[in-house]
């Protein structure tokens, strides 16, 4: 299996020199340890609700949905309801596309949003999955984020159940391939980079597209998975 220290040499940024790279890393690794410990970097918000996002990601999403125009974005792992409400406000921007979010969690404090519908339970939950599902179907276009549960065994069931809903052209975004040493917390264990890994070793439906990743600081490192059959 690849290693973190590969990725940015051979696939995201092939023309990186090895002290670029290691900067690279040691930015992601102080950025993330601040982001744990409560400090700056864990403070983004969107119009007043927190997003657990970076903001490097946070354009990206905005670039996925402006180009491709997705009908439905299934996001799964709620939180506040920040990142749905900034990805519904893109939404309204562009005048197309709904956001279904699903949590475990429920909380007063998120947001209202005419494009946002909220789902609560497990996202691998077979009922929770069907009401995902039929919102999927009521839209020609369908893009997904997983965001929930960030085991490797929860994130591969995810991967085996939402990449069916994705649209051909459309991305299926894995957010936190970071953690496990990828570069950050080398001891949480496996999680979303394994699961990915795994998954695209069967689907071949899926590529990762390494242009998503092209301001160097991302949550989702070989996680952006475009639908090219």
């Amino acid at each position: 299996m690849t290693t973190s220290s590969d990725w940015y040499f051979e696939r995201s940024l092939p023309d990186l020199n090895e002290e670029e790279a290691a900067q690279i890393r040691d930015f992601q690794c102080l950025y993330y340890d601040r982001w744990r410990k409560g400090g700056g970097t864990y403070d983004v918000s969107w119009l007043g609700h927190q997003t657990v996002k970076t903001p490097n990601d946070l354009i990206i999403y905005q670039e996925i949905i402006s180009q491709l125009r997705p009908d439905v974005i299934i996001e799964t792992g709620t939180r506040w309801g920040g990142s749905a409400l900034f990805l519904a406000s893109i939404c309204d921007l562009i005048g197309n596309g709904q956001v279904v979010t699903v949590d475990v969690e429920d909380s007063v404090k998120r947001p209202e949003h005419p494009r946002v519908s909220y789902i609560l339970g497990s996202s691998i939950d077979p009922k929770v999955f069907e009401i995902a599902r039929s919102y999927a179907a009521s839209g020609k276009s369908v893009m997904a984020i997983l965001d929930s549960d960030h085991s490797a065994t929860h994130v591969a069931v995810e991967l085996s159940m939402y990449a069916d809903l994705v649209s051909i052209g459309q991305y299926l975004i894995v957010e936190d391939t970071n953690i496990n040493g990828h570069p950050v917390r080398p001891e949480f264990g496996p999680g979303p980079w394994e699961a990915v890994e795994e998954f695209l070793e069967v689907d071949t439906r899926y590529v990762r597209d390494e242009q998503r990743e092209r301001f160097l600081i991302t949550a989702s490192p070989g996680g952006f998975l475009k639908r090219v059959v």
